[in-house]
């Protein structure tokens, strides 16, 4: 009953052709563009018809030669055709609902140790997993840049059923060394104590309090009974406060990326001439090649342009805020998260409200007495 593939069947002219015919119209067998040729006679009909047809044919002594109708064609309105088209398209839906793969690419192998070992002790996740699973990228996000600090950001990108998780570093900046002791490190703005790195100096208050502007936080004058001794006081305290930002940015923005490095050939006396020449690194060659070719790694960038619309607020707008933030606080600073508050599209423009929570090092040295 299924089974309705078109057949043709071919039989050689003779004189029970007719009958035969005749005899299939008595057993309701439905034929289709009956031709009748000089060697041979041709129907069609259906495969669910061939054993009958095959049992009157036997009757008749009649010789016939079966062929598919549709052995041309792309698709076949089969049983079996439909259930695999289902298939085929059933099982990457189903497997597109997977994470099979969690990578880590950082620009050194120890902190992709490091961050591995962080996700894997924070999450607990044991590929393949289902995306329900996944934790979101913003709680991710928090649970790493807590356990690194010297990360600004993480980038999460998925491709399918692999996410691929891309840190990125804080700038760092050259340390200032000051022989000079201060008496106290007081705070420059309020927030909650997260902790310390304190190398001089006794604390004035404890992790999880609230820290206001101006409060002693690390005295560097320890008392004695009645005597005071001045140790100094040196180091970093660091604290979670939340910052307001107001942006208006242009919907369409031109971006740099940086493409993949590429070995280049240069022939000394051809291309100097015509252009200068940036490169990353320069292969050694022998002293007698070298006057006259270099090997030199260069990277290349590409603008592209980007038009900001409601889908590319999590994947670009926040990262940029992110970014433009970061680049004005302190070193060692790091956002922990970010709240949108309000955003509204004009006419070219994007402008809004942004909410970062920081952890910030709060803590400035003074010279001299101070009140405590």
């Amino acid at each position: 009953m299924w089974n309705n593939r078109p057949i043709i069947i071919r039989i050689k002219r003779h004189e029970n052709v007719h009958p035969f015919i005749q005899a299939l119209h008595a057993h309701h067998v439905p034929l289709k563009r009956i031709v009748f040729r000089e060697q041979e006679v041709a129907f069609e009909t259906t495969m669910h018809y061939l054993p009958k047809i095959r049992r009157v044919r036997r009757r008749y002594r009649l010789k016939m030669a079966v062929y598919y109708a549709d052995e041309l064609k792309v698709f076949r309105a089969q049983l079996w055709t439909l259930l695999g088209l289902a298939l085929m398209i059933l099982i990457p839906l189903l497997c597109a609902q997977i994470i099979w793969r969690i990578d880590i690419e950082a620009a050194t192998p120890e902190l992709e140790e490091r961050l591995g070992k962080t996700f894997e002790d924070t999450f607990q996740l044991e590929t393949p997993i289902s995306k329900k699973d996944l934790p979101s990228d913003a709680v991710i996000r928090q649970k790493l840049l807590e356990g690194h600090r010297d990360l600004s950001w993480v980038h999460i990108e998925k491709h399918g059923g692999r996410v691929i998780l891309r840190p990125q570093e804080s700038p760092k900046q050259s340390k200032q060394t000051n022989e000079k002791l201060a008496t106290h490190l007081v705070a420059t703005k309020s927030g909650v104590i997260t902790h310390f790195n304190i190398q001089n100096g006794e604390r004035k208050i404890s992790v999880n309090d609230t820290a206001y502007e101006g409060d002693v936080l690390v005295s560097g004058v320890i008392e004695s009974g009645e005597d005071q001794v001045f140790v100094g006081a040196k180091g970093e305290v660091y604290a979670d406060y939340w910052l307001e930002c107001s942006f208006k940015i242009p919907r369409k923005l031109t971006m740099e990326t940086l493409q993949q490095k590429q070995w280049r050939v240069l022939v000394k006396g051809i291309h100097q001439e015509k252009e200068k020449v940036d490169y990353v690194q320069k292969k050694e060659l022998p002293n007698w090649l070298d006057p006259y070719v270099s090997i030199v790694e260069e990277q290349y960038t590409k603008k592209i342009q980007v038009e900001l619309d409601e889908s590319k607020i999590d994947s670009l707008l926040i990262p940029l805020l992110h970014e433009k933030v970061l680049r004005s606080l302190p070193a060692k600073t790091v956002i922990k998260k970010e709240n949108l508050l309000q955003v509204k599209w004009g006419n070219g423009t994007v402008e809004g409200k942004v909410l970062f929570l920081v952890n910030e090092n709060i803590a400035s040295p003074i010279q001299g007495p101070q009140g405590e």
